[in-house]
């Protein structure tokens, strides 16, 4: 049963000055039969069979039909004009849907200065005494439906039969949905009365049309194949993307025939608009809506595309023009109670609109209790702007509203004559801007009432603020008509010109308000036009797990690996995943507006407050409000608290919370966007804290750390955290590192260079591979063979490795080691094979180091690469390299790894990425090639497989296996000193005063690239084992008490040999020669040499574990050996330049063993003493950074899911609240009543008694959970009464009693 208004239809009749009769209410309790809304089958050479094709699709060929996919309905006749049949207002449009009336009719017109007669002198103009022709339909029809039937040259033979055609309509889910409003709406019943064979009628319908689609005649269609041609069994009827179509064709050509062009009839509809002639106009109309709710301002919007092809008529000469077009659309707008109406224009968003004039609408307010609402229409698209009228020198962009012309039924300013010519001219006249009195070609400008300025755009303020001119300066609210138009262009004929219309409703809290809605509304129209109804999606919800906690609860999203994916990679129209939102709810059923956000985890990268437009709900009004509220703080997948923040107390156990979890996106380029930021739908969660259940254990909680061992020398660290200890697994775990070469091809496509395949199948250094890179060398004609070698080999190291080159490669030129693995670092005298280091050639195979193992361990530590730079003999050609790496057989093994390479393609460039992976103990790969580390992603997420690509920030690391994963540490190998530690004597600091220290290097200085001996002495160590090591200088001595002066006059203070000391090299000083320098032990030939220091110089970090003693070079910077100067052997006040000595030490310092001979060969960091005022007993640490090395690192750690066992344990069991008073907090209302039993196990039953021992109620429970409740009921229930009770809870053979007292509300009342 509905509400229908019946509204007297005098405009049909062109009455248009008589007053409408007064609203009836009639209640409709029967099907409503629409006259002629079920007219003569289709016929005709469409191919379309007019039979039944099968059950339920006949077509009913139906007039008249409707856009209601939304919370718009809008109808539309066969012949493109208004029709007021439909609805139960009598109107065109109404908006809310199933509530009143908005617009009366509406219709589509073109004024034009048409040159389609030949004249004597064989030029062309318009017919004697039809200089201005008008077209379409307004009150009158101008059209009548179908389409122009044309000969094959495109010349017009006449109009198809109206009788073959009627109105299509098409949704996307017919065959699916549920099709009750629709059919409701359809026959004008309410959705409680609609009939089964109304909805089967309505869907055969659909079906019909669906099936058979006349894209042939211009209907549009999804060409889901693109092949510009459509297929029934692929495509896809209607507007691309639209969830509702409906579609009709209509023309003004008077002579009817069938489909060879020989005449049937003729229907001369034209004249009947404004008196002019035909033009030949065959006129698509397409009406499309989104299936979006009231809240979504596109479910208030419907398009409206209207095709209009200049095809003449039969007699149109070729060469034929429409001159000085214009495309208008006139609207009697009708909202509620028509007599109270006001319009308006917004000119910038091209949009004429009609609102109430008065506070109140006798429609809306009086019967649907509803704020009266405003609605109209835009030019989304005008048409193409051939005269260049905005001057801006295209010819090719659309022209939007260019004029806008009210006026008013009975008033002075009134609608133009139907069907007389004077008409025609009438309708020019508005369509150009003016009044349509006097006729064209006088004309007459409307005048701005505020600024008495000529303006095209009458009524053009802000109802909603009252500036501008403003609809009732002029007329009292009263019946309105608007007119809107875009021009002038010119069409020639066989030329069209699409315009495409948006209506778009609002509902504020009044009726101005309403105003600022609609329009609100149409902008999200125009944004959706704009991009091509290609509208952005919110992320995907996401998938939410509950975790219950002692006390608190836990909610974690971050598991499903393929919903993170989804929610957090999907781009939708340029929105990128910003972050997630956290609400606490009131209820299960609460909507998202009441909950509490608790939470926002966004990404770092200064978008925190994203404002967009919103409706108030105070004031009705669009403001920017914000939308969302980021706090940079970092993605995270998981949430966890033990606060209530709806009831703003702690958590309790037992008792229920709900929660829901968001993702939204953001639109960074948001420039002309109505909106910045989408919301996903909410997935929502209910979690129960508890403790444990009885026979359960849970052996890492959430957020707790699994504890991680690690195997090899690097500073670093892996923290796993628990995120869900539900999916905790019984599993034990490594976390490993390697790296990963690539080279880029010609095309820019990084490729990964694959490891060579190796023979052996046995253990140890079987696993070692070799991967080959062909790279174009910077020696043009030459190319750079990089061969990646990763070492592999349990404990033992390599000896060699060699490499096979084919016959035909070409010409070899060079070869090295060029990576930074470690080669040779321990030197022979400590056993190592340090033999061929640098390789050796011999025509056909490359080897470095040896083929045997010679005892010792072998050369090769660590990883490397291996480059051979080469000329093709001919041009590039794939490069097969067989390899060799020998065994040292350190553990008494010999396994050695045999296999081939293949440098497959000519690459530009080669990089190597550093990667960690995690995997089983059993080498099943969970995470792999991951680059984020310490917090960052070392490659800021352009990392070739960009496997870190979700792992913004540490809190945002990938939850597998229930726990997540954060690798802290670096690779690179140190440039310096990370930091040093003073460790002070404080029995002589108490004596002699604090110590003083101040040291740098030369890389903190500016004076070297790093503080590597190679870099500030031209000598040294390079091998990452040294460099990674940290040195304690311990100063065990003192100067000599008594100094001794020289023979040149210097006083100078030695060691205290008597003292702990050592011995280091001096090898040079700045402001005097060495050969001057004070010390007994110098030889004076200004060579270095040996001499006593007050402290010794230890390496802390040696592979045997014990802190070993290591030498040292100085340099004395700022002393000078002339008479009368105190020189230091160390001088503690300033400059002294010192590098480290990394070999074990010796007294006379003669360190041999290195590549040159030279103890220079074991130097390895620079440290610059600004101060060094010790006091004996001081100890300085310098730390180095232990980069993470490929094979030698390993972190390990295990993991255990929680447990539980059948327990009928019921000794924990406890009722809350007891006593109980009347109500608790918990209960969500008066007849919520109940007491809950807690600590049960799945198997319970609870036998309820009176004191006195009569049996009240059992309760058996068979669950998971630990939670029972008793409802205060009695077996029959019925309310207990106030007392004491007994609880007997048994479970197995396990018994426990319990006292229960209660007090019943009333008695509370009563007594209290």
């Amino acid at each position: 049963m509905i509400k229908r208004v019946n509204i007297n239809k005098n405009k049909e009749e062109g009455i248009t000055t008589m007053k409408k009769n007064n609203l009836k209410m009639i209640v409709a309790t029967s099907v409503l039969f629409l006259s002629g809304l079920f007219a003569k089958e289709m016929s005709g050479d469409s191919g379309i069979s007019t039979a039944k094709i099968a059950d339920g699709m006949e077509n009913q060929s139906p007039q008249i039909s409707v856009v209601n996919i939304n919370n718009v309905a809008y109808w539309i006749g066969a012949d493109g004009a208004y029709t007021t049949a439909g609805s139960p207002n009598g109107t065109q449009a109404d908006y809310p849907i199933f509530t009143g009336g908005a617009i009366y009719a509406s219709g589509m017109l073109w004024g034009s200065k048409v040159k389609d007669v030949v004249q004597d002198d064989g030029s062309l103009a318009g017919p004697v005494g039809q200089d201005i022709r008008i077209g379409g339909s307004a009150y009158r029809h101008g059209m009548k439906p179908g389409r122009i039937i044309s000969d094959a040259n495109g010349k017009t033979l006449g109009a198809d039969d109206p009788a073959n055609n009627h109105v299509w309509r098409v949704r996307t889910d017919w065959a699916t949905a549920d099709l009750t409003v629709d059919a409701a709406n359809y026959y004008s019943v309410g959705t409680g009365d609609v009939t089964a064979t109304q909805i089967a009628t309505v869907k055969g319908q659909y079906e019909f049309d669906w099936m058979n689609w006349p894209a042939a005649w211009g209907a549009p269609y999804h060409d889901v194949d693109g092949n510009e041609a459509y297929d029934p069994a692929v495509d896809v009827p209607g507007y691309p993307g639209a969830d509702q179509t409906v579609w009709t064709v209509a023309n003004d050509v008077p002579l009817i025939v069938d489909a060879n062009g020989d005449s049937t009839g003729y229907l001369d509809t034209a004249p009947g608009l404004g008196g002019a002639d035909a033009i030949g106009i065959e006129l698509q109309i397409t009406l499309w809506g989104y299936a979006f709710g009231a809240s979504d301002p596109l479910g208030n919007v419907i398009f409206k595309k209207a095709t209009m092809h200049y095809k003449g008529t039969p007699d149109t000469p070729d060469g034929a023009t429409m001159d000085d077009t214009y495309f208008a659309l006139f609207s009697d707008p009708d909202l509620g109670n028509f007599t109270d109406d006001y319009v308006g224009c917004d000119v910038d968003l091209s949009f004429g609109y009609v609102y109430n004039g008065n506070r109140l609408d006798g429609v809306f307010n009086g019967i649907y209790n509803l704020a009266c609402p405003a609605a109209g229409y835009d030019f989304l698209q005008g048409p193409v702007d051939t005269y260049d009228v905005d001057g801006d020198g295209d010819s090719t962009n659309y022209l939007g509203m260019t004029s806008f012309a009210y006026y008013g039924a009975g008033a002075a300013i009134s609608d133009p004559d139907q069907g007389s010519y004077t008409g025609s001219l009438q309708w020019y006249n508005l369509m150009e801007g003016f009044l349509p009195r006097p006729e064209y070609p006088t004309q007459v400008p409307y005048t701005d009432y505020i600024t008495g300025e000529i303006t095209k755009f009458a009524l053009s303020g802000d109802p909603v603020s009252g500036a501008g001119w403003i609809d009732g300066y002029i007329l009292p609210p009263g019946d309105r008509r608007m007119s809107m138009a875009s021009g002038p262009f010119q069409l020639a004929l066989g030329g069209s010109a699409d315009i495409v219309l948006g209506f778009a409703g609002g509902m504020g809290q009044d009726a101005v308000s309403s105003v600022s809605v609609a329009k609100f509304h149409d902008l999200y129209g125009q944004y959706a036009y704009d991009q091509g109804f290609s509208l952005p999606s919110a992320p995907t919800t996401p998938s939410v797990h509950g975790i219950a906690q002692d006390g608190s609860v836990g909610l974690e999203w971050g598991s499903d690996e393929n919903a993170v994916n989804s929610t957090e990679l999907t781009v939708s129209a340029g929105f990128e995943f910003e972050g997630y939102v956290v609400y606490q709810l009131p209820s299960a059923g609460s909507p998202l507006s009441e909950g509490v956000k608790v939470a926002t985890y966004d990404k770092v990268n200064l978008i925190q407050n994203i404002l967009d437009p919103s409706i108030d709900a105070i004031t009705g009004l669009v403001v920017d409000a914000a939308k969302q509220t980021g706090t940079d703080s970092g993605v995270q997948r998981f949430f966890t608290t033990d606060y209530d923040e709806v009831r703003g107390r702690p958590m309790s156990n037992g008792v229920t919370y709900h929660f829901a979890v968001t993702a939204y996106s953001f639109l960074p380029d948001n420039e002309g966007s109505p909106f910045k930021t989408l919301e996903s739908g909410e997935a929502r969660v209910a979690v129960t804290p508890r403790d444990l259940n009885p026979g359960e254990t849970v052996y890492s909680g959430m957020s707790s750390d699994i504890e991680v061992t690690q195997t090899g020398t690097s500073n670093s660290s892996v923290a796993v955290t628990v995120i869900n200890p539900d999916e905790l697994k019984d599993e034990s775990y490594k976390v490993t590192f390697d790296t990963q070469d690539f080279y880029r091809d010609l095309d820019g496509t990084w490729k990964k260079v694959v490891a060579g395949r190796v023979a052996n199948k046995a253990s140890d250094c079987s696993a070692s591979t070799v991967s080959a890179a062909a790279i174009a060398s910077a020696t043009v004609g030459t190319i750079d063979l990089n061969l990646s070698f990763t070492l592999s080999c349990g404990s033992n190291w390599v000896d060699g490795v060699s490499f096979r080159f084919p016959s035909d490669m070409g010409t070899v030129n060079s070869w090295a080691i060029t990576g930074p693995g470690n080669v040779c670092s321990y030197g022979t005298d400590s056993g190592q094979n340090c033999v061929n280091t640098d390789g050796t050639f011999d025509g056909d195979s490359l080897i470095f180091g040896t083929v045997g193992t010679g005892g010792g361990f072998g050369a090769f530590e660590s990883s490397n690469v291996f480059t051979v730079n080469y000329t093709p003999a001919a041009g590039f050609a794939p490069v097969t390299v067989g390899f060799t790496v020998y065994d040292d057989s350190y553990d008494g093994t010999t396994v050695h790894a045999v296999g081939e390479a293949v440098a497959a393609e000519l690459g530009y460039e080669l990089k190597t990425e550093y990667h960690w992976n995690l995997s089983t103990a059993g080498g099943n790969v969970i995470l792999e090639d991951q680059t984020f580390i310490s917090g960052v992603d070392l490659y800021g997420g352009a990392s070739v497989d960009n496997s870190s690509l979700l792992h913004y920030n540490s809190a945002a690391a990938v939850t597998v296996d229930g726990f997540h994963i954060n690798v802290t540490g670096g690779y690179d190998a140190p440039n310096d000193f990370s930091g040093y530690t003073i460790t002070r004597d404080e029995a002589n600091a108490a004596l002699y005063g604090a110590s003083i220290w101040d040291m740098t290097s030369y890389m903190q200085q500016g004076w070297a690239l790093t503080a590597k001996a190679v870099d500030t002495y031209g000598a040294g160590l390079t091998s990452v084992d040294y460099l990674q090591r940290d040195i304690e200088v311990r100063w065990v001595g003192e100067f000599v008490d008594e100094p001794i002066t020289t023979d040149a006059g210097v006083v100078y203070y030695g060691a205290n040999t008597d003292l702990p000391h050592s011995y280091v090299w001096i090898s040079g000083s700045r402001l005097s020669p060495l050969t001057e320098h004070p010390s007994p032990a110098n030889p004076g030939d200004g060579s270095s040499f040996r001499i006593a220091v007050p402290f010794e110089v230890w390496d802390m970090e040696d592979p045997s574990g014990e802190p070993v003693q290591i030498d040292m070079d100085i340099y004395d910077r700022m002393q000078s050996y002339n008479s009368g100067d105190t020189v230091y052997v160390f001088n503690p006040f300033d400059r002294m330049y010192t590098h480290f000595m990394h070999h074990a030490y010796q007294s006379d310092g003669l360190y041999e063993d290195g590549p040159s001979g030279t103890p220079t060969d074991w130097l390895t960091w620079n440290v610059v003493w600004w101060d060094a005022q010790f006091n004996q007993g001081d100890v300085v640490t310098f730390n180095y950074a232990n980069p993470i090395q490929a094979g030698v690192d390993q972190f390990d750690f295990t993991t255990k899911a929680s447990m539980t066992a059948a327990s009928n344990d019921v000794s924990e069991v406890s009722v809350y609240p007891n006593p109980y008073y009347g109500t608790h907090q918990l209960e969500g209302s008066r007849a919520d009543k109940y007491v809950s039993f807690n600590h049960l196990p799945s198997e319970a039953t609870i036998d309820i008694y009176s004191l006195g021992g009569v049996y009240v109620r059992s309760i058996h429970k068979h669950d998971d959970t630990q939670f029972a409740e008793w409802d205060l009921k009695n077996q029959y229930g019925y309310p207990v009464a106030s007392g004491m009770y007994i609880a007997r809870i048994t479970s197995g053979g396990e018994e426990k009693v319990l006292k229960i007292a209660l007090v019943q509300e009333t008695q509370v009342l009563k007594y209290y």
